[in-house]
């Protein structure tokens, strides 16, 4: 996500604000514009990357992971309304078939 302002490095390119980390930084230059803080157990600053592209190298990886998930649910379910349709139309069948002989 850009943000107003330019890199006090580079003086020319967007800065970005990475939300997952709560940081600013400049893909141009590759450097974070804040220093993460010196608490482990911080969630932003703990498992912050040494640089911006790193960052978005691993945001791409995790959209990529909940991308193939959703997917495999999907066809999960897609498998599950076709076979429970093609019961319900066995069962039809069957009744139709049975009424049939019985009328006949």
């Amino acid at each position: 996500m850009s943000c107003s302002g330019t890199c006090p490095f580079c003086g020319n390119h967007p800065i970005f604000l990475i939300n997952l980390y709560d940081a600013k930084g400049c893909l141009s230059c590759n450097q974070w514009l804040e220093n993460a803080c010196s608490d482990p157990e911080c969630p932003f600053c703990a498992n912050r990357p040494e640089t911006p592209s790193g960052a978005f190298f691993l945001l791409k990886d995790s959209i990529r992971r909940h991308e193939q998930l959703f997917r495999k649910d999907w066809r999960r379910k897609n498998y599950q309304h076709q076979h429970d349709g093609e019961m319900h139309h066995q069962k039809q069948k069957l009744l139709y078939q049975e009424l049939k002989n019985k009328g006949g």
